[in-house]
């Protein structure tokens, strides 16, 4: 297997790391060793070279002269944002310590690993740190911070965790893009609507306010933030009083 971390030029094929289910297709540019472009990959078969503007812009953050390099201590009173650098050796000790402290004064499940995604990888994601809080008896965090409450309420309508193939909506009709402004954060969902548009396919938007998904749709539906659930009842009752459903 060719090790492309050693190779310092050249124009190298990647995936994104970051928590989107997505996980673009990209082509990483390398001039001396160092990343000087990201760009979409236009052979990834479902990305087709589209990539957000944070994965496009990655490299001011990956060479930004604020980002640290070491770990810092906090020297000052909590919240007063006084810290000094320490070398790995003494964070991992000055860690080891504490949790020694806590294990044998308070027990193990005192100590709470609170974590989610962020980079989404077999170390990253549900890796060896799982593996070394259960080992270590910490208490184990329900990780449900980010879309637990989306998941019931899907489970609830539909009956399981299932779906359309995304690439196969381009045969869709009709698009409703409800509290989402997927322009900014489903795009490769947005490229595959205004395919099906192309072949006569109509995109409503329900939002409170015109964003950048809206001012695309064909029929743009504002409300009242809170109003969703009245707009939503009043839809199924037409469908139902109306013998619309199928």
């Amino acid at each position: 297997m060719t090790d492309y971390t050693a190779m310092k030029d050249g124009i190298f094929k990647s995936v994104c790391s970051l928590d989107c289910p997505d996980q673009c297709g990209l082509l990483i540019h390398k001039e001396n060793g160092k990343i000087v472009k990201v760009q979409g990959d236009p052979d990834h078969p479902v990305t087709q070279g589209n990539i957000c503007n944070k994965v496009r812009n990655v490299t001011a953050r990956l060479y930004d002269e604020k980002r640290l390099t070491t770990p810092l201590k906090r020297v000052g009173r909590k919240g007063d944002g006084q810290f000094a650098p320490i070398t790995w050796e003494e964070a991992i000790e000055t860690i080891r310590q504490k949790w020694t402290k806590l294990i044998e004064e308070k027990g193990p499940e005192s100590i709470l690993p609170y974590s989610f995604y962020g980079n989404m990888g077999n170390l990253n994601a549900e890796g060896m740190d799982r593996r070394f809080f259960y080992r270590l008896g910490s208490s184990q965090l329900d990780r449900t911070i980010c879309q637990s409450a989306g998941t019931t309420g899907y489970k609830y309508t539909m009956g399981a965790s299932i779906g359309t193939d995304p690439e196969e909506t381009i045969h869709t009709k009709l698009f409703i893009f409800w509290g989402i402004n997927a322009v900014s954060t489903n795009m490769h969902q947005i490229t595959l609507a205004q395919k099906a548009r192309k072949q006569g396919a109509k995109i409503v938007v329900i939002d409170v306010h015109k964003n950048q998904t809206g001012r695309m749709a064909d029929w743009f539906i504002p409300l009242r933030p809170g109003t969703d659930s009245a707009l939503a009842l009043g839809i199924m009752h037409v469908l139902f009083k109306e013998g619309l459903t199928d």
